[in-house]
């Protein structure tokens, strides 16, 4: 497994554009999931990473829903599922 794969259990989403407002409601958002222990965001690489509680699986739907909710819907989303560039069916 090379540096930029994530951990089997993590989604990584790149988005158009993320500024430090973006990653505030990103966060604030996430923070509210009770099945995300951690949300990473990246200005420069224009992605957000979660990551859930052990033995957690995040739906790959329902975490595009949210971002889509947020106005920030994902241009591309890597799961332990599979890659989607629109969004997933489950």
């Amino acid at each position: 497994m090379s540096a930029k794969e994530p951990a089997s259990n993590q989604i990584v989403m790149t988005v158009g554009e993320m500024c430090g407002g973006c990653v505030k409601r990103i966060t604030a958002r996430f923070d509210s999931v009770d099945a995300v222990t951690k949300v990473v965001c990246s200005i420069e690489k224009k992605s957000v990473t979660l990551v859930p509680k052990d033995g957690v699986k995040l739906s790959p739907k329902g975490i595009w829903e949210i971002m889509e909710s947020i106005g920030k819907t994902p241009k591309k989303m890597i799961t332990p599922d599979g890659t989607f560039t629109s969004k997933p069916k489950r």
